[in-house]
């Protein structure tokens, strides 16, 4: 080991860090995003056709307006692509897991690595695609950020406890 590659390895788990909080923030993000996508389009949807139905029965045409007005919501939402957002957070969150994995071979590998050269030349790279996919992906809500908070400090990244 070379005279700076503890504070190489120290990067390397402060970037393995901030990997495994933003991959978690933005699978949080991904889920709330896919929910309410499918509620913009579900219950528009369910409220247009009560409406026919009703008018069907011979209720008062007035129930028409509201399933015309119910129908162009969820019509829009499913235009405007209610699950882009979505997959644009479950893009991110899988590149900084791939981030996160990378940091932590990286780790590993480094105990038995002469060069470290190599490894800040790889730790640069790292650095460089975690910033890459910041700047390209929407912030995620503080509240995702705290709910991937307390999942992590549960242990949702311990494999070793997970259950087999």
């Amino acid at each position: 080991m070379s005279d700076n590659t503890p504070q190489i390895i120290s990067e390397l788990e402060r970037l393995y860090e901030d990997a495994s909080y933003s991959a978690q923030t933005y699978f949080e993000a991904a889920k709330s995003a896919a929910f309410w996508g499918k509620t913009f389009i579900l219950f528009p949807a369910l409220t247009s056709s009560a409406s026919s139905f009703v008018v069907a029965l011979g209720w008062s045409k007035s129930w028409g307006t509201l399933g015309a007005i119910a129908g162009a919501v969820a019509a829009t939402a499913v235009f405007l692509g209610s699950d882009r957002r979505a997959n644009s957070y479950l893009k991110s969150a899988k590149g900084f897991t791939d981030i996160r994995h990378a940091a932590r071979l990286e780790m590993n590998l480094a105990q038995t690595t002469s060069e470290a050269t190599e490894l800040e030349t790889r730790l640069r790279t790292l650095r460089s695609d975690y910033s890459a996919i910041s700047s390209e992906t929407d912030p995620a809500s503080n509240r995702f950020f705290r709910k991937s908070q307390k999942r992590i400090n549960r242990g949702v990244l311990n494999y070793e406890d997970a259950p087999t």
